[in-house]
């Protein structure tokens, strides 16, 4: 008697997690779904040339600890990538990983043993920060006398009141400003985190 359940083929897998977990029931940003893709993109070039494997013959447990170890070390020493790529390429394999797991159970031992590789540690540098002095200095450079310098005046400004990166500044919208009584703009963050902050009078005028 035929399994009527049949294990889904990495090829299968592979496009359910993007399709289906990423896109469907997670609905990540674009950006991720990007980040992700490329990660496998690398990998499976990779696995191809490490281990003469085209990407449509491979199986979910070539997907070993030792290919995945050797994977994110040809990303540091031939691709040069730093700590926080290579930490960031592992993430994505890890989502995969963790997917998988719930449609093959032939590969739960490759596994587990691939998912208790560790992210890489590295030092983080001591962000500096600018003077009350230095900041009035850049809010003050742009020309207020031409349309383009007091653009960026009201760019740095608002940057400066509300710690906003520049993605969030530039997709601001003209409603999610408000100035008339409390006066606050509503920017919209990375990983879809919304947050309302209060603006000075001197960002307002």
């Amino acid at each position: 008697m035929s399994d009527v359940n049949p294990t889904p083929s990495f090829p299968i897998l592979l496009q359910r997690f993007f399709v289906e977990h990423l896109g469907n029931q997670r609905a990540v940003s674009p950006r991720t779904i990007a980040a992700y893709r490329d990660t496998f993109r690398l990998l499976l070039g990779f696995a191809e040339a490490k281990i003469g494997k085209a990407p449509t013959r491979l199986i979910l447990a070539d997907l070993d600890a030792q290919l995945i170890l050797d994977f994110l070390d040809h990303l540091e020493k031939e691709r040069s990538n730093g700590v926080r790529t290579r930490n960031a390429r592992l993430a994505a394999l890890r989502s995969f990983l963790k997917y998988a797991a719930h449609y093959d159970l032939t590969a739960l031992i490759v596994i587990q043993q691939a998912l208790a590789i560790p992210m890489k540690r590295f030092d983080r540098p001591v962000l500096g920060f600018l003077s009350r002095e230095e900041m009035q200095a850049i809010l003050d450079a742009p020309d207020a006398l031409t349309w383009a310098g007091e653009r960026d005046r009201t760019l740095f400004s608002l940057m400066y009141n509300t710690g906003a990166r520049v993605s969030e500044a530039i997709g601001l919208r003209v409603g999610e400003v408000i100035v008339d009584g409390a006066a606050v703009a509503h920017l919209h963050g990375k990983g879809r985190k919304d947050r309302s902050v209060p603006l000075w009078r001197t960002t307002v005028s």
